[in-house]
Order: C-alpha cells, then structure tokens, then sequence
C-alpha cells in the first residue's frame, strides 16, 4: 500500500467499494476475508446506529432525515403528476439500516427468468446457496436456509390480531394455503414476514462490518462522497471522493465496484463519462464511453394503501402517551412490545388470475393506520386503532430512467419511473385493490373492522377505483434495473457484472437485476453482493460461452 501526503491515510487498495449499503458492507467483509487483499469501503454517510435504527418499528422516522438520500421522482403523469419520496439509506448498512426490515427472496421462476434471459449462473438453483450465506436464521438450518451469515432473521415475536385475521382471509378469498416460509422457492400463500431482526433488534448489513471491522486489510471511510470514477485508456484506476477535508483521488490496483444502489451506481457512472453519449454531451460531461443502457431499465414496485379502523383488540391503539409506553418498554425490555416488530406484519403473495403461473401480487398488511410518512410529503402518524393492506404490484411493466440533473456531482439525479405508465399496471393494480377489499370484508378480517377509511364507501365503482389508485398509489421504495445484466445490447454489466467496455470496473447492488424480483428487494440485493465477491475472486464465474457473446456486442 501507498499513503497520501495530507493525513497520512492509505490511498491504494487492491479494491475500492464504494456504497456500504446491503451490498457494499458484504463485498468489503468477503474480500478482506484473504488479508492478502486490502480492500477499501467508502460511505458518504455516517457509521452511525442510534435507537430508531435498532427499533424496527421507527424506520419512518429515518425517512427525510441525514441517514437518507432523501430522493423524489419527477412528477410522475399516470399518477396525477405527483412527486414520489424515494427513502434510500446515508449510513452504515444503507437501506437495510432504514427500511422496514422485512426479509423476502421473490419467487424462484424470478431467478430462473434472470438465467434463461442470457445470464448462466443466476438461476434459483444458483442463487440459493447465496442467499443462505449471509442468513442466520433463528429457526435453524435447512435446504432452504443457513445460520452461518451475519444477518438475523427471525420470526417476528408476535403478530396482532388482525394480522392472523388477515392471512385467514386471504385463504378464505383466494384459496391459498397458510404458510411459514415465503422463502423457499414458491412464495404463493399467506402468512406473517420473517424479519433481519433478533430479540426486537435490527440487524442490517453493517453487521458484516462491525464484526470484522479491526481487520488491517480493511479500511471503512464515512463521510465521503464519491464525485467520479478516474479512468485510464479503457481501465478503472481509482474512485474521487470529497470529504470535509476537500477533495482526493484513491487508487484500484485491481477492481473498482460500485455498490451505491439503483440510483447511485448509474449516477456515479454517468458522472464519469460513461453512460449514454447524447444525454452526457447535454450536461456537459465529456464522453469516455457510450453506454446507453446505463440510467435505463428503472422498475419498482407501486402499492396502494386500503385503511380501515380498527375493533378495540385487534390492533394496537396509536397515542402520544401509548408511544411514550411502547418506548420505554423496549428499553426496560431490551426489544419487546411494538416498537420490536416491523410496521408490517403479514403477508400474501396471490394471482389477480387464477391462470397465471406465479404470483403477481403481494398484499402488505399492517396492523396500523396507513402510514402517513411514506406518502408524497411526510406527515404525522394517524392516532387511534387501524390496520391497512397494500396491495403491490409485483412486474410492473413500465420502466422508467434516471438522468443527470446537471456535472454537478453533489445534485440529486432526475428520477423518472414512469409509473402506470403502461396501463396494464393500472389494470392489474386496480384489481387488486379490488380484491384486497373483498379481503378486508371477509370472514376474520372484517370482524376487525369497524369501518373503512380509505378509499371509503364513495369509491365503488371500478372506475372511481382505479381513478383512486391513480391518486394514491406509492412506492414501495424498490428501484431495480438502471444497470442491467445481460449479453443484450442494453445491458451494462455482463453476467460476471463486469461494466462492458471497461475493465476493472463492476456493479454489484439492486441495479444489475435485469427484472424485479417478485417480493422486498433488500434480501436479492444481499445476495447479489455475496455472489458477486465470488465472481470477483475466482470463486465462480459464467461459462466462457457467455463471455464470447460478450466481447462480440463490443
């Protein structure tokens, strides 16, 4: 290793991580497992974990506030041109340290899809070992499941009432079966989300790095933005980052990856000349590569919030003074009562129609009222006693993009989803909203219910539905794509996630995934991550096959 002149700190690695989010904290903690590798990993957030962070119930307070990105879409014209929040994680651990915490792998066939699609290597039967290596499951270890990896998963300590009402329900309405595992392959069913908790605690991808974090070969900056990627001839050589110190260039002596998520990986590479020739000479950026399927391929999951008020019983009661109990009972307690559990409690993966051959739709169930904060402007928690369900869309098939707002590289990108875009997204969505109300009105679960809120009885029809949905429908905050794998000419990254067209440069997050996956998307992003340090180290790689289709799209 060298070391800068300024401070004295190390300023070449063998790799340079940038984004300790669910993906970058494992790539750091697999690649420095050789100390022969000295491995660098950048974060332009804290390495902070404060009480909202450990309670998995408080992820709302996280949104808007300096452990988030704080993204917003453009406005958004299928949706009554609104603007949508995009929460995406500033700190140690990133997302998985601010999202709901809830643990969903997706369906197999997603996998499969990934593989028959042109990429060897990412199909279920390949995925799964991955999957299981970053998992310590409470419940012990199965073909389906690991308890060697850092991340908890845990059965949630108690669901409340309504939330077992709910999954009756939907057995009841759509003939599904009761199961305990989403988690093994066919995600069909209802049920209660296991969650990357333990004991009422969270347990997010900084977990690989607090336990290895005194290694020499390892170093973890916070605090540092990267701005570009330096490149020479056609090679990644290092990352530039500004840090409240000013401005300093580190150096890859083998790899650069890109670990920064949907939004901050295609971002990053723009910002370096790499990226779609016409849209970079626009901002003003010189072009080292023209890669046009880079900020494209932009997919996330959209659902729409049914609220209802709740029977005394059913559900908790939201108070001032009832969160002030719930409080210092998870401190008394060490992670019990409601701010131990996830927001959401229980889950359903359903078919709009009986004819499909897997799910494409996933109804979230929490035993509150709908929660305010993940709407288009935060606001307060609604008081009282409620549960809501969110249907979600599970394929959506518009696609948006993101694009550069200005050179400027501390600017927020420009983020446009496209939302209901196709009107087949519409369709599908309205129907199941349709159906989550006819949940909500049977058997266990309509004894729960007092009255519905939203839409409310005014909204009847299917048109004045879909118009509704129109109007409130939100992300789920799941953004996939913007650099897709595959040997097509829109890909970016090849199935080994080498960026085409320049060597020592990979991404490894949310934004390879070449569709989305069928569920939650932090638990496919942590396995992208444990299967992409293979790959980096010759571990496993894709047959030569694909590599000759490759060089030939060159």
């Amino acid at each position: 290793m060298s070391r800068s002149g300024g401070n004295g700190s190390v300023n070449e690695f063998d790799y340079v991580v940038v984004g300790a989010g669910s993906a970058g904290c494992i790539l750091a903690a697999r690649l420095s497992e050789d100390p022969a590798n000295s491995v660098l990993l950048l974060e332009a957030g804290p390495a902070e974990e404060n009480f909202a962070m450990r309670a998995p119930a408080l992820f709302y307070v996280l949104q808007r506030s300096r452990f988030d990105w704080a993204y917003r879409t453009e406005p958004q014209g299928a949706v009554d041109a609104r603007r949508m929040s995009l929460p995406a994680g500033r700190v140690l651990g990133g997302s998985s340290a601010i999202n709901a915490a809830l643990y969903v792998r997706g369906h197999r066939s997603d996998y499969d899809d990934w593989r028959d699609s042109g990429n060897p290597g990412w199909g279920w039967e390949d995925v799964l070992p991955y999957f299981k290596k970053s998992e310590r499951q409470a419940r012990g270890a199965s073909a389906c499941h690991g308890t060697d990896g850092p991340i908890q998963v845990a059965d949630q300590s108690e669901v409340a009432p309504s939330t077992a009402a709910f999954a009756k329900s939907v057995a009841a309405v759509f003939g599904v079966p009761i199961v305990d595992d989403f988690n093994g392959g066919d995600s069909t069913g209802a049920g209660y989300f296991q969650v990357t908790c333990r004991n009422g605690r969270r347990s997010s991808a900084a977990s690989f790095i607090r336990e290895v974090r005194t290694r020499p070969n390892l170093e973890v900056r916070t605090g540092a933005v990267a701005t570009g990627i330096e490149i020479g001839a056609s090679r990644a050589t290092g990352v530039r980052l500004r840090t409240k110190a000013g401005d300093e260039t580190v150096k890859a002596r083998r790899e650069v990856i890109l670990a920064a998520g949907a939004i901050g990986s295609p971002r990053l590479l723009m910002l370096s000349g790499i990226g779609p020739a016409a849209h970079l000479r626009e901002v003003g950026i010189d072009v080292r590569l023209d890669l046009p399927g880079v900020g494209r391929n932009l997919r996330d999951h959209l659902g729409y919030p049914l609220s209802y008020e709740a029977a005394s019983g059913s559900a908790p009661h939201y108070s001032l003074p009832a969160s002030l109990r719930w409080i210092f009972n998870y401190m008394v307690s060490g992670g019990g009562g409601p701010l131990g559990r996830s927001y959401m409690e229980g889950c359903a993966f359903v078919r709009t129609d009986p004819g499909l051959e897997r799910p494409d739709l996933q109804i979230h169930f929490a035993p509150w009222s709908s929660l305010e904060p993940n709407l288009d402007e935060k606001r307060d928690l609604k008081r009282g006693r409620g549960f809501t369900l969110f249907p979600t869309l599970l394929y959506p098939r518009s696609t948006g993009e993101i694009r550069l707002a200005s050179r400027d590289p501390l600017a927020p990108p420009r983020i446009d989803p496209r939302y209901l875009s196709c009107e087949e997204d519409l369709r599908v969505l309205a129907e199941g909203a349709r159906l989550a109300r006819q949940v909500a009105g049977t058997g266990p679960l309509a004894a729960c219910a007092l009255r519905e809120v939203a839409p409310g009885p005014g909204v009847a029809s299917g048109e004045a539905l879909a118009a509704d949905v129109r109007a409130r429908a939100n992300s789920f905050f799941h953004p996939v794509g913007t650099c897709k794998m595959g040997v097509d000419p829109g890909a970016v990254v090849d199935p080994e996630l080498r960026v085409r067209g320049i060597d020592g440069l990979r991404v490894a997050d949310a934004s390879i995934m070449p569709a989305i996956p069928g569920g939650n998307t932090n638990a496919p992003t942590m396995m992208v991550a444990e299967k992409a340090a293979d790959l980096v180290l010759g571990k496993t790689a894709a047959p030569r096959l694909v590599r000759v289709r490759e060089e030939a799209l060159r």
